[in-house]
């Protein structure tokens, strides 16, 4: 089972349907802290996320693969996208 299938629990989703994920599944992702994405959701310059209500929150795979890409780097003194 890779990370992909234990994030969402072995559940299969139609094709072309993004898997949305609890900030918990996301910080697995990204390996980044939940407190960081919460960070980042309320200043901005993370990844997209889907609002469902006041609380409910979801990233798609898609868009943390994304925002993963644009900060690919080959370097430390290589400057990020914004």
């Amino acid at each position: 089972m890779d990370l992909h299938q234990s994030i969402l629990g072995g559940g299969a989703l139609p094709a072309g349907v993004s898997p949305a994920l609890k900030t918990e599944q996301a910080a697995l992702v990204t390996g980044l802290a939940v407190a960081t994405l919460e960070t980042l959701r309320s200043r901005g310059g993370g990844p997209r996320f889907v609002r469902y209500g006041r609380r409910a929150v979801r990233y798609r795979m898609d868009d943390l693969a994304a925002w993963m890409a644009t900060r690919s780097v080959s370097s430390t003194s290589e400057a990020i996208a914004a």
